[in-house]
């Protein structure tokens, strides 16, 4: 793999000849992404055993092969837990197809993915779906002169304050995407709806490989509070463009990454962005266990609000999941260029430089625990009385 700069551009997931469309409507909002041509399709989806509609439609379409064109996604409501959810998610994909044949783009139903978020338990109305679709203009003389990727990612925004996008370029290979999550977010993904897009000439087999590899290293360790029924990612690709397949796995990752942060970042009601990394460890699951438990301790995420130093819940912790020796530990709070070391092999030193350092918007926990070399890093947010009011308020 080369190392040269992985470049970010200003598309989002408008790349080559992807197009992107969005609308809000007072009750939904809905974003429809296609691609004239079949696309090599890979997916990651909820571990939660109560799958929404739409994950358990686009699971079996995806096992019976084939490539996909198109997907539609809405906010607003989760179609989860209805009687009708499996129809209302089939007839999503239904409207989108009859929308695109209005502009001459023949996509079958079932060429297209689905996709949900909201409020869980209520029903989806079908009728107000089509009704914002047919609302959105596409010129069937230049289908990207009005492709909007910004609109597509506001559409499926719910509890998101601001959108969230990336498009970037590494050795000529071009990854595109748009993504929704501030809330029900912990390992095993997200309440999130990431959609990706990129030029990469792999088979469904190889970008199924580096697309878990890169949930794994990004969203998965990424946690705010829960675990959602509808959490999906999907990977599009035109095959336009071959390249290494470690070229293309450094730079799905990147993105992956990037979109994790912007994810914890407008956690809900967060005041501070929060990375820990656990460093030193003996196995590379020792590492990620350590650093997924400190960044999902409530103790830990409300001291990080308080700004206050106390490294003992980062050391408990870490105790729940991993054994560790603390006469070897390390701990570590840094932003920016400050950095201070509050314990060393075990010592502990004077707390009043770590207060400062926790005053700033974006800290980094750093657990150095001296036995190996393994090292992981997990994302989060602090946990703040906005979250509580944004909880107990959302219906």
């Amino acid at each position: 793999m080369k190392n040269n700069k992985i470049i970010q551009t200003k598309t989002g997931i408008c790349i080559d000849d992807f197009l992107a469309y969005g609308i809000r409507g007072e009750k939904y909002g809905v974003a429809l992404i296609v691609n004239p041509e079949p696309c090599e399709t890979a997916a990651v989806f909820t571990k939660n055993t109560a799958k929404a509609a739409p994950v358990l439609l686009d699971i079996e379409k995806l096992k019976k092969g084939g490539k996909f064109r198109a997907i539609i996604a809405n906010s607003g409501n989760a179609n989860c837990c209805t009687r009708t959810g499996i129809s209302d998610a089939e007839k999503m994909c239904e409207i989108a197809s009859e929308k695109l044949r209005e502009i001459n783009l023949n996509i079958n139903s079932d060429e297209i993915l689905v996709s949900s978020t909201g409020i869980i338990g209520r029903k989806l109305d079908v009728s107000e779906i089509e009704k914002l679709i047919n609302k959105i203009k596409i010129n069937k003389e230049n289908y990207k002169s009005n492709s909007n990727s910004l609109d597509a990612a506001k559409a499926i925004m719910t509890t998101d304050t601001v959108p969230k996008e990336i498009s970037i370029v590494h050795e000529g290979i071009k990854i595109g995407g748009i993504l929704k999550g501030v809330g029900m977010i912990a390992p095993d993904m997200a309440t999130m709806l990431c959609f990706l897009v990129s030029n990469a000439d792999f088979e469904k087999e190889e970008l199924q490989d580096a697309l878990k590899k890169a949930v794994n290293d990004s969203f998965n360790m990424l946690v705010i509070d829960d675990m959602s029924t509808n959490d999906t990612v999907i990977l599009m690709s035109n095959r336009k463009f071959k390249c290494s397949y470690g070229d293309f796995c450094h730079a799905l990752n990147y993105a992956c990454v990037e979109l994790t942060k912007k994810m914890a970042r407008d956690g809900e009601g967060a005041t501070k962005f929060l990375e820990v990394e656990v460093s030193g460890a003996k196995t590379k699951d020792d590492a990620r266990k350590g650093a997924r438990a400190v960044i999902s301790s409530y103790l830990v995420k409300s001291a990080m609000f308080g700004e206050n130093p106390n490294w003992g819940r980062i050391a408990g912790a870490l105790g729940t999941v991993i054994e560790f020796d603390f006469q070897k530990t390390d701990v570590i709070f840094e932003s920016g260029e400050k950095s201070y070391c509050v314990v060393e092999k075990g010592e502990v030193k004077d707390l009043a430089p770590a207060a400062e350092i926790l005053k700033n918007r974006e800290i980094k926990v750093i657990v150095n625990l001296n036995s190996g070399d393994k090292k992981a890093t997990a994302y989060g947010c602090d946990l703040s009385y906005g979250y509580v009011k944004i909880n107990a308020e959302y219906n």
